[in-house]
């Protein structure tokens, strides 16, 4: 089983942040570790959120139990009460992400902070996170970063190839084909793109780049990915020997080196079929041209 990059950038980031807990003398480098553990997301969004969400949640929750230690340390009732007070304003905030975090913080200084410390102890727990995220966010930053544009990228090629594959295989087929796994594997290829779409217009707001895929308008791509799609479903449900005409050969036989023949003799079905091939093969060009793909 392959070790994953987001398991070494962990690693490496629990390292770095655990040694400089240790060079800046913290209370804790546990809590810095556990931070760069969290903060490391499969994306740079959820990276950058889960951080920000953390050292929002731990300056909120260190901040009341400071003032709760202050009127009495280890006090269930005063616990209680404290932990009302975190959750009422992280949802009166809009922080709710945030709420584990500082409500594990705010017991964990009000139960161990010993007397006269109160105030040396809550800074700690900040510093403590604040080391742990930063270096989390640096990492999955600079090593290898997860972009959401790459996955989508990849992810489109494929489909491309794929959708190549079907077609031939729609064109040249003698017999019906009843399984039609070529299909599964697009479905499967188009939900991982709806799936990262919404994350890559994060990345972009968030300014990670201005362009989703650099020059490629991949709002337009998705949509004639899926016109695509819908042309292939209804071409292999319409069963197998259909005659092709004479402008789709010449497509077919000059763009996809293939010997297909063609005629003008066609049947009612044989027009519908060919209106759905004409389509799929104008959609399939056009994007092989955007993502500047040989045929």
């Amino acid at each position: 089983m392959k070790i994953g990059m987001r398991t070494i950038k962990t690693s490496i980031a629990v390292t770095i942040s655990i040694s400089l807990g240790y060079a800046l003398n913290l209370n804790s480098p546990f809590f810095a570790g556990v931070a760069a553990i969290i903060a490391m997301q499969g994306n740079l969004v959820d990276s950058y959120r889960m951080g920000r969400d953390r050292i929002l949640g731990t300056m909120l929750g260190a901040a009341i139990g400071l003032l709760c230690s202050f009127i009495s340390i280890g006090n269930p009732i005063i616990i209680g009460i404290g932990i009302i007070v975190v959750i009422y304003l992280c949802n009166k905030l809009n922080w709710t992400k945030s709420i584990s975090i500082a409500t594990i913080v705010f017991i964990s200084i009000i139960m161990n902070v010993e007397k006269g410390q109160e105030l040396h102890y809550s800074l700690n727990r900040i510093l403590d996170t604040m080391v742990g995220i930063v270096v989390a966010v640096i990492v999955n930053f600079v090593i290898s970063p997860p972009l959401t544009k790459n996955k989508i990228h990849e992810a489109s090629l494929k489909i491309i190839d794929d959708f190549s594959k079907a077609l031939r295989t729609i064109i040249l087929k003698k017999e019906p084909d009843t399984d039609k796994e070529y299909l599964t594997n697009i479905e499967n290829e188009l939900e991982i793109i709806n799936k990262e779409y919404p994350i890559l217009i994060k990345e972009m707001n968030i300014k990670l780049y201005r362009k989703g895929l650099g020059d490629i308008n991949l709002e337009h791509s998705m949509v004639l990915l899926k016109k695509l799609y819908n042309n292939l479903t209804i071409l292999a449900e319409m069963g197998s020997n259909l005659n092709v005409n004479i402008e789709n050969s010449n497509i077919i036989n000059s763009k996809y080196n293939m010997n297909v023949e063609g005629t003008d003799e066609l049947s009612d079905l044989d027009i519908v079929y060919n209106y759905h091939l004409k389509n799929s093969l104008e959609l399939l060009l056009e994007l092989r041209n955007i993502f500047k793909l040989s045929v």
